[in-house]
């Protein structure tokens, strides 16, 4: 019942801050960029293990949305795939954004993974194919169309296990920088 009233009551800000919002445009382009990833997971001794990626075996690519709700405030939200180790994985986040400073903005806020991989073709076992994370970051604009983004995403669910490198309870934290292009 809480969770219920608590869904309630978050999408009637977020309903109250669009209509506010209404002399703000909305704005909707393309991102992608690079992932490093740090998967931990432990071994079949219940020791840490996982996996570090390479500097450049991984890519991240999607849309972008974002309306602005006040003069330094906006919602962003991304639909992205993102590619670490083998493994795709579709990414919802939904950020607030606070232009802190000039041209740099802060983004932070909840991210939900979901695992559309076969695991017949592959080396893992899908515990969870659905996730959180949370990810914090800095923006910079460098045009109205062109934005500079770094993040940090903290995994909070043990999603998969790795059969043949045998690691088990993999989370995935994951280092990004890349480019958004708004189209309009």
């Amino acid at each position: 019942m809480n969770s219920s009233k608590s869904y309630l009551t978050a999408l009637f800000l977020l309903i109250a801050a669009f209509t506010y919002s209404q002399k703000y445009p909305m704005k909707y382009g393309i991102t992608a960029g690079w992932n490093y990833s740090n998967v931990n997971a432990v071994d079949e001794k219940n020791e840490p293990s996982g996996y570090l990626s390479d500097i450049i075996d991984e890519a991240y690519a999607g849309f972008v949305v974002e309306k602005q709700i006040s003069e330094k405030s906006y919602v962003q939200s991304n639909l992205l795939i993102s590619f670490t180790d083998r493994v795709t994985f579709l990414e919802l986040p939904v950020y607030y954004k606070y232009n802190f400073y000039k041209r740099f903005s802060l983004v932070a806020g909840p991210k939900l993974n979901y695992i559309p991989d076969s695991e017949e073709s592959q080396p893992y076992y899908f515990r969870r194919r659905f996730g959180i994370s949370g990810d914090i970051g800095l923006n910079y604009k460098v045009s109205n169309h062109f934005i500079l983004e770094g993040s940090f995403s903290k995994g909070f669910t043990k999603q998969y296990d790795d059969l043949v490198l045998t690691y088990y309870h993999a989370r995935r934290d994951v280092y990004r920088i890349g480019l958004i292009y708004f189209i309009n």
